[in-house]
C-alpha cells in the first residue's frame, strides 16, 4: 500500500526534464521599477523554480527552449522564453481584476466586492494563531455571530457551534458543515493545519441554497490544494503543557470532620457517635487529622500536547498536487485520559485538456481516545471529577490491605474511589473516518462550465469499556464489560452547471444550476455483561462473561434529493443581486411534506461608486448597503418520525392472557420541517484606508417547531410529535478591523466584534409550555426566589399559613422562598425564571503588532450578562445532608444566632429553594485567551523562512464565576446549554511551536 501511494504521489509530481542548463538572471520590478520581491519564478511544465529576493534579483538555470513564467499575486502573469537570453529584467503589470477577494459560497466563488449576504470569511493564518487541537476551538472569537462552547476540555472533547442564536426547541441549533463540498455533523476530527480557509455563512439569503438544513446557518470549509511551482514543504511543530488554573477550595480532612461533627451534633447526634469517616473503626480526632486527602491532586497531573504537521505542495500548468500528513498527542491533565490522531490528505487537480479538468481530495483520520470516565458528568456518583470532588478528604487511598477505601457516609456508598477509576478502568475508543470526493468539470463552451462530483464520509467506531473487580461498580458484578460498534455511510453526489460573463465591461452575470442527492445509512451493534471469571480480558473476551445484559442492535438510511439554482448579477459594480432557490425531497418527513421550496433574494449598493462620491474617497473609500431576505429549512429529527410505531403487547381474551401487537406511537403524514424566515440589513465600509468597518441586523422567525403534544386518553396515545410553535431571534453584529501603523519596520491593527442576540418564544403549545412560556428566551428555567433567612421568631411567624403554621414547615435559620402568589404555599405556582443562559452580548478583541522579525498577538474574548447553572455547588455548599465533601466557602458561614448575616442557612436547614439560589451564578467573564510571541528567522539555506513563537492559552480569566471554567456546556446538543455538572476543567497551557518552509 506505501509503494503504491508513493508512485501515485511522484507520478502527480513531474519532475521535468534534466537536459543541459544555462544561467539567467536578472531583476523584477512592477511599472513603477520598484523591485518585488518574493516572484514565483518557474520553468513551465515543471518543477524547476525560484524566487525573487528582497531586492527583486533572482537566478535559475534553465535550458534555451524552455520558458520562464513570472508570477506574482495582484499582477498579470509573464511567460518569456528564454533562448538566447542570459539577462532578464520583467517588468509586471497590475492585474486588478485580481486583486479581488474571492469568498467561496454555496456551490461556487463570488468576488468579496460583490457579495450580498452575511458571510464571515476566516483564513488560515487566523486559524492557526492559536493552538488548539480543534477547527471549533480556532473559531471562537474569529467570526461574528458564531458563539463556540466547550463541551468538554478532555482530550478529544468537542465543542458546540450556534449561528445567531437558538433556532429550534428539539431539531437542535447546529450549523451545516460543508467540508471541500461534503456535508459532514462534525469537524471535531480535522486538522487546523489543512484548512484554507473558513467562510461562514449566516443569513437566510447566503443559506437558502443549501433549504431544509441551511436555518442554522453554514459553516464552508476549504481544505489545502497544489499550487504550480516548485515542490515546497512546510513543516511545523508544537508542544505544549497543561496544568489545572482554578481551584474549587474543597475542605481538608480537618476542616470535614470538624464540620461534618457540628452538623451531626446539629442534627440530634450524640457527639459519641459521629463517624465522619463512616465508621467507628480507626476515627481519629478532627484535629489529628491535619489536611488529608486532596483526591483532586491524586488524579491530577501535568497535561501535554504534542502536534507535528507535514504539507507538501507543487506542480505544474496542468498537474497541482498537495499531501499533507499530522499526528496529535494529547495527554490530559485527569489521569488516565488521553488522545491521539493520525491524520493523511491528498489533494489533486489536472487539467488534462483545455477544456477538462479532474478534482480528486481524500482525507483519511484515525482517533484513538482513552477516557478514565472524567467524561462523565452528572451529580450522581459517576465520573471521575465528580468522584474527586466527592470523596471524603479524612480517607487515605488504600486501605492497609492495599485495596483502594471506599467513601462509607451514609448514602455515599457508591461513590468510587476516584483513584482506583483513573488507574483500572478501561475506557477506549477508537474510530476510522474516510472523507474524500472526486470531480470532474467540463467547458464545452466560452463561459460555460458543468461539474460532476462523487464524495462521503465513511466512518467506523467502537468503543470498549471494562470495569474490574477492583473498582466498585466491577466488584459488585465480578466484572463489567460493554462494546458499541457504529457504521456510518454518507454518500454524495452533485451536478452543477455554470454559467459566468460580463457584458460591455459593465454587466456581470454568474448563473448556477444543478441537482445533489445525499443518503446516509447507519448500524449500531452494542453488548454488556458481567460476572468474568477473570479481569485479564477486559472486554476483549467478551464470551468469558457468564451473565449478558440484552443486546441492542439498530440499522437506519435518509436520503435527500435537491434541486438548487443561482443568479447573481452585477450592474457597473453599483448594483448588485442575488437570486436563488433550492427545491428539498426528503424522506424523513411524512407523505403529504417529503418537498420542500426554500427561496431567497438579496440586493446591495455600491455607494462608493457613485459619482457623487468622488469627493469623498479620502475618507470614505468603500461604502456598502445590502439587504436580503430567505427561507430555510430545519430537517434534524429522528428518522421515521412520521411512521406509527408498534409494539408487543399482552390482551386478555376470557380468562387467558395473550401476546399481539398495539400501536405506541401515531402516525402522522403531515410532519414537515421546521421553517424558519429571515431578514438582513447590512453595511460595509472601508474609512481612512485604515478601517473596515461591517455592521448587519438581523430578524429570525422559525415556525412549525416540532414539539410533542399531550393528547387526550380517549385517542389512546399519550402524546404526539406535531408542528407548532414559533421563535425569534433578532440581533446586531458589528466588526471593525482597524489599521493603526504599516510600514516597512512596524505594524500593528486591532479587530473589534461585538454580537448581540435576543431570543424570544413567540407561540408555544405542549409539553414544552411546563418549562418555557410565550415572551422568555430558549433555554431559561424555573425556581423558586430567595426571600432570604428567616432570623427570629416574629419573622417565623409572618412567615405562616392562615392557620399559622410554618409555611413548608420552615424554622428560624432556614431560608424561605417568596410566596408569589401570596396564598400561604410554596408549590409550583411560585416559581419564577431564576437562570438564563443567553447573553446580553458577546464580544472579541484581537491585536497584532510586529516589528521587523518580531511579533506579538493578543486574543481576547468575552460574554456578558448570562448565568450558569453550577450543578457541583449543590452538594459543595449544602447543609441539610451531608454526605460528600464540601467548599470552604461554608466555614463560619452558616448561620446561628450570633452570625445572622450569613450567607448559608442553619446546619440541616436547607431547602430546595436555597439549593436552587446556590446553583445560579452569574457567567460574565473576560478571557485573555492567547498571547503569541514569534519571531522569524532570516532566510537561510533551503529553508525559505522559518519561525520560532511561544503561547500561552487561557492566560487569566476576569468572573465571579465560581466553578472551574464559565465557558461550559456539560450538555450539548440540546436547549439546556450553560450548564455546569463537574465539568472538565479547562487548563491554562503554554507552548513552544516552530515552523519552517523550504
Amino acid at each position: 500500500m506505501k509503494l503504491i501511494l508513493m508512485t501515485f504521489i511522484l507520478c502527480c509530481f513531474n519532475f521535468g526534464p534534466l537536459w543541459a542548463q544555462n544561467t539567467v538572471s536578472g531583476t523584477v520590478t512592477d511599472e513603477g521599477s520598484i523591485p518585488l520581491p518574493g516572484v514565483s519564478i518557474v520553468v513551465k511544465g515543471t518543477f524547476t523554480g525560484t524566487s525573487t529576493d528582497i531586492g527583486g534579483n533572482y537566478t535559475i538555470d534553465v535550458a534555451k527552449n524552455e520558458t520562464l513564467v513570472f508570477s506574482y499575486l495582484g499582477f498579470t502573469a509573464q511567460e518569456i522564453l528564454i533562448g538566447e537570453k542570459t539577462n532578464l529584467v520583467v517588468v509586471l503589470q497590475e492585474d486588478f481584476t485580481k486583486l479581488e477577494e474571492v469568498v467561496v459560497i454555496g456551490y461556487g466563488t463570488q468576488r468579496k466586492s460583490d457579495l450580498t449576504g452575511s458571510i464571515s470569511s476566516v483564513s488560515s493564518d487566523e486559524l492557526t494563531v492559536r493552538p488548539v487541537q480543534s477547527v471549533g476551538q480556532a473559531l471562537q472569537g474569529q467570526a461574528t455571530g458564531v458563539q463556540v462552547r466547550t463541551n468538554s476540555a478532555a482530550p478529544g472533547g468537542g465543542t458546540s457551534i450556534v449561528i445567531r442564536g437558538q433556532n429550534s426547541v428539539n431539531s437542535g441549533s447546529s450549523p451545516l458543515y460543508v467540508v471541500d463540498g461534503i456535508p459532514l455533523d462534525n469537524i471535531d476530527n480535522i486538522s487546523v493545519g489543512d484548512i484554507e480557509s473558513i467562510e461562514v455563512l449566516k443569513d437566510a439569503s447566503s443559506t437558502a441554497i443549501y433549504g431544509s438544513r441551511g436555518a442554522n446557518g453554514v459553516i464552508l470549509m476549504t481544505s489545502k490544494k497544489g499550487k504550480v511551482g516548485k515542490p515546497k514543504i512546510s513543516y511545523s511543530t508544537r508542544f505544549t503543557v497543561e496544568n489545572i488554573g482554578t481551584d474549587l477550595n474543597l475542605m481538608n480532612a480537618n476542616e470535614f470532620a470538624t464540620f461534618f461533627t457540628d452538623w451531626e451534633i446539629a442534627g440530634g447526634t450524640d457527639p459519641s457517635e459521629v463517624f465522619y469517616n463512616g465508621s467507628s473503626i480507626t476515627q481519629p480526632s478532627p484535629s489529628s487529622l491535619g489536611e488529608g486527602t486532596d483526591w483532586f491532586d491524586e488524579i491530577t497531573r501535568t497535561g501535554y500536547v504534542q502536534s507535528h504537521q507535514i504539507n507538501i505542495s507543487g506542480g505544474t500548468e496542468n498537474s497541482r498536487t498537495s499531501v499533507s500528513l499530522n499526528y496529535l498527542d494529547h495527554q490530559g491533565i485527569i489521569k488516565g485520559g488521553d488522545y491521539k490522531r493520525y491524520g493523511v490528505r491528498l489533494a489533486n487537480q489536472m487539467d488534462i485538456t483545455p477544456w477538462l479538468t479532474t478534482g480528486v481530495n481524500v482525507y483519511l483520520t484515525h482517533e484513538n481516545t482513552n477516557d478514565s470516565g472524567e467524561n462523565t458528568s452528572g451529580e450522581g456518583g459517576g465520573g471521575t471529577i465528580n468522584q474527586a470532588i466527592k470523596m471524603s478528604p479524612a480517607l487515605p487511598v488504600y486501605n492497609e490491605d492495599g485495596t483502594y477505601t471506599a467513601n462509607n457516609l451514609p448514602g455515599a456508598q457508591g461513590i468510587e474511589n476516584p483513584l482506583a477509576t483513573v488507574n483500572e478502568l478501561t475506557n477506549g475508543a477508537r474510530n476510522w473516518d474516510v472523507l474524500g470526493n472526486f470531480n470532474v468539470t467540463v467547458k464545452p463552451f466560452k463561459n460555460f462550465s458543468f461539474k460532476t462530483s462523487f464524495g462521503g464520509d465513511f466512518n467506523n467506531y467502537k468503543q470498549g469499556t471494562y470495569n474490574p473487580t477492583t473498582t466498585i461498580t466491577g466488584g459488585l458484578v465480578n466484572g463489567r464489560a460493554s462494546i458499541v460498534n457504529r457504521n456510518t455511510s454518507h454518500f454524495v453526489t452533485e451536478n452543477i452547471f455554470s454559467y459566468n460573463n460580463v457584458f460591455n465591461d459593465k454587466h456581470r452575470l454568474d448563473v448556477v444550476a444543478g441537482t445533489t442527492y445525499e443518503e446516509q445509512s447507519y448500524e449500531s451493534v452494542s453488548v454488556s455483561a458481567t460476572n468474568f471469571f477473570t479481569d485479564a480480558f477486559e472486554y476483549n473476551n467478551i464470551n468469558a462473561a457468564s451473565e449478558f445484559g440484552t443486546p441492542y442492535s439498530s440499522k437506519n438510511k435518509w436520503q435527500l434529493l435537491s434541486y438548487l439554482g443561482r443568479v447573481n448579477y452585477s450592474m457597473d459594480g453599483k448594483y448588485l443581486v442575488s437570486v436563488s432557490a433550492r427545491y428539498d425531497g426528503s424522506s424523513r418527513f411524512g407523505d403529504g411534506n417529503k418537498w420542500g421550496f426554500f427561496p431567497a433574494a438579496s440586493g446591495a449598493w455600491v455607494v462608493s461608486n457613485e459619482d457623487f462620491m468622488e469627493n469623498t474617497k479620502d475618507v470614505v473609500n468603500r461604502l456598502k448597503l445590502r439587504v436580503g431576505w430567505g427561507k430555510t429549512g430545519n430537517q434534524n429529527i429522528g428518522l421515521q418520525k412520521s411512521l406509527a410505531v408498534f409494539g408487543l403487547a399482552n390482551y386478555p381474551v376470557g380468562t387467558a392472557i395473550e401476546s399481539g401487537v398495539s400501536a405506541t406511537r401515531l402516525a402522522n403524514s403531515d410532519l414537515r420541517w421546521e421553517t424558519t424566515k429571515s431578514i438582513n440589513i447590512g453595511l460595509d465600509a472601508k474609512l481612512f484606508k485604515r478601517v473596515d468597518l461591517t455592521i448587519d441586523y438581523y430578524e429570525k422567525t422559525t415556525t412549525d417547531l416540532l414539539l410533542s403534544v399531550s393528547l387526550i386518553e380517549t385517542s389512546g396515545f399519550s402524546s404526539a410529535l406535531l408542528n407548532t410553535g414559533e421563535l425569534q431571534n433578532k440581533g446586531f453584529e458589528i466588526s471593525a478591523n482597524t489599521s493603526i501603523v504599516d510600514n516597512d519596520n512596524f505594524k500593528a491593527s486591532i479587530k473589534t466584534d461585538l454580537f448581540l442576540n435576543k431570543n424570544e418564544i413567540v407561540s408555544l403549545v405542549g409539553d414544552a409550555t411546563q418549562t418555557w412560556k410565550i415572551g422568555e428566551s430558549l433555554g431559561v428555567q424555573r425556581g423558586y426566589f430567595s426571600d432570604g433567612i428567616i432570623q427570629n421568631q416574629e419573622e417565623l411567624d409572618a412567615y405562616s399559613d392562615s392557620d399559622g403554621n410554618p409555611i413548608n414547615g420552615l424554622s428560624v435559620g432556614d431560608e424561605r422562598a417568596v410566596d408569589m402568589n401570596e396564598d400561604g404555599v410554596i408549590d409550583g405556582d411560585d416559581l419564577g425564571i431564576i437562570f438564563d443562559p443567553n447573553p446580553d452580548f458577546s464580544y472579541a478583541v484581537s491585536a497584532n503588532f510586529s516589528y521587523k522579525r518580531l511579533s506579538l498577538d493578543l486574543s481576547f474574548y468575552g460574554v456578558q450578562g448570562n448565568e450558569i447553572y453550577n450543578g457541583t455547588s449543590s452538594y459543595l455548599e449544602g447543609t441539610k445532608i451531608i454526605r460528600t465533601n464540601l467548599s470552604t466557602k461554608l466555614i463560619d458561614n452558616t448561620w446561628t444566632p450570633s452570625n445572622p448575616t450569613a450567607k448559608y442557612p442553619r446546619l440541616t436547614g436547607e431547602t430546595e429553594f436555597s439549593k436552587q439560589r446556590l446553583r445560579v451564578e452569574d457567567g460574565s467573564y473576560l478571557r485573555l485567551q492567547n498571547i503569541r510571541l514569534g519571531y522569524t528567522l532570516p532566510k537561510f539555506g533551503v529553508f525559505e523562512n522559518a519561525s520560532l513563537y511561544f503561547s500561552a492559552q487561557n492566560v487569566f480569566t476576569i468572573t465571579k464565576y465560581s466553578g472551574f471554567d464559565p465557558d461550559v456546556n456539560s450538555t450539548p446538543g440540546n436547549n439546556t446549554f450553560g450548564v455546569d455538572r463537574n465539568s472538565y476543567p479547562n487548563p491554562r497551557s503554554f507552548t513552544v511551536g516552530f515552523q519552517v518552509n523550504f
